[in-house]
């Protein structure tokens, strides 16, 4: 994607000199306009007073005189990807200069905070070009192996000629019976005990000897967008199907990208795409209170979070903890005290990878069931623990959590929300008690609605 996050990157530097063409341009000129069209992150052009290269031909800026031929310097920060697609077209339209490459670490990357989503701002300019695909014939047993090693959750499915025909995500699996539950806890089970890795490898086993492949279990019905379309379009296509991820297609259908929830809600945080023609016209939610000019972004959270949190007191048995869980739409529970301080947050992995181990199997099982459709509850003697073991919620629950201020304003918990890499933040009030919880849809729906 064209947004440039907190953390590793590369700088590109081109010294050229301002004389330099490409087909008729300054070839400076030539270089950010092509660096712009294709989505980098951003680009600086820098003049300098004087300088050599190479030839040991002096260049300078020839002071009041109209023309010269001095050192000009182009400086690119962007993702290693990113950067590499560029280059080849770059080093062909050089004739000559120099090119350096060096890794940075990008502290903050920030721009002017503008109202909600832009309604100019295309897909192609913030979406995820660098797509892991697979064709119609693709054996289930790759599919299953690449999904769970990769960071993505859906595989676009395409033909020869690069055109979507469908995709396949975690839950298409699922509900194919080839994956028995979510790759988390997939995942998480392979690096626990020997007992509990075989009871997620048998299934994966018999997945890797079916001979499905992919058109077979695959969802042909995929809404998708276009490159050119606002992604404030895409952010409400997101909200009114529920979708997390969708992908981007040209007229003839050919995959370009995938745009997710987490790529829109960058965008308030660092756009280098946003200028001053872009506009947008977001509005606040419809409040309670009395209304107010202020922009969507700078309004506080507490105006527009979720109340209704699924929690449970530290001395909670397990057995309860599991169903509040399985009942949770966000699939956590947040662990309070009598006077609702937050001590800690649980999900499914906590559990499986805190309770014992000769309960994990059966663990697996019941959230196997509850992934298929056919819940059962989980006898409250599987979870009957030995001294020392764990059994109640303070025994499981994951003690590092990340909560954002009731008073905190919209903008604030995105940034917090990114820079802690949380699809949920709890919400506290300035007693540190809980009030609500914020998530990723939210925050978009806040972003959207008038």
């Amino acid at each position: 994607m064209s947004l440039l996050r907190q953390g590793r990157a590369q700088v590109l530097t081109i010294y050229i000199g301002e004389s330099d063409q490409w087909q008729g341009v300054p070839l400076y000129v030539a270089i950010v306009q092509y660096l712009r069209q294709h989505g980098s992150a951003g680009a600086t052009v820098i003049r300098a007073i004087e300088g050599y290269g190479a030839g040991a031909r002096l260049h300078e800026s020839g002071g009041l005189r109209w023309s010269s031929d001095a050192p000009i310097v182009i400086q690119v920060v962007d993702s290693p990807e990113r950067l590499r697609r560029f280059l080849p077209h770059i080093q062909e339209m050089l004739s000559g200069g120099l090119m350096t490459l060096h890794e940075v670490e990008v502290l903050k990357y920030t721009h002017a905070r503008r109202r909600g989503l832009p309604t100019k701002l295309p897909v192609a300019q913030v979406m995820e070009t660098s797509v892991m695909t697979v064709d119609l014939t693709t054996p289930v047993s790759t599919i299953v192996d690449l999904l769970l090693a990769a960071p993505f959750r859906a595989l676009p499915v395409v033909d020869r000629q690069g055109k979507l025909q469908g995709i396949i995500s975690t839950g298409d699996l699922i509900q194919a019976g080839v994956l028995p539950m979510r790759r988390g806890l997939v995942r998480a089970a392979l690096e626990l005990d020997n007992t509990t890795a075989e009871a997620v490898e048998m299934p994966l086993e018999q997945a890797r000897l079916s001979k499905l492949t992919a058109q077979e279990i695959m969802n042909r019905e995929v809404r998708t967008v276009g490159p050119q379309q606002s992604i404030r379009e895409a952010a409400e296509i997101m909200l009114q199907t529920g979708l997390r991820r969708l992908p981007v297609v040209n007229a003839e259908g050919i995959l370009l990208g995938m745009l997710s929830r987490a790529d829109l809600l960058q965008v308030i945080v660092t756009s280098p795409v946003m200028h001053a023609q872009a506009s947008s016209g977001t509005q606040p939610l419809h409040r309670t209170g009395t209304l107010t000019t202020q922009q969507v972004q700078q309004q506080p959270v507490a105006d527009y979070m979720n109340t209704d949190v699924a929690t449970v007191e530290e001395q909670a048995p397990l057995s309860e903890v599991i169903d509040a869980l399985i009942l949770s739409p966000l699939k956590r529970v947040v662990v309070v005290d009598r006077e609702r301080h937050v001590r800690g947050i649980i999900s499914d992995v906590d559990v499986l990878a805190r309770i014992q181990a000769e309960a994990r199997p059966r663990l697996l099982g019941l959230l196997s069931g509850w992934a298929r459709g056919k819940p059962e509850r989980l006898p409250t003697a599987t979870l009957q623990a030995s001294s020392g073991k764990a059994n109640v919620a303070a025994d499981v629950m994951n003690r590092d959590v990340v909560t954002v201020p009731a008073s905190a304003s919209v903008q604030e918990t995105i940034e917090k929300m990114i820079a802690a890499q949380r699809k949920v933040l709890p919400v506290l009030n300035q007693e540190g008690q809980l009030v609500g919880v914020v998530g990723r849809s939210d925050l978009l729906q806040i972003l959207l609605e008038g």
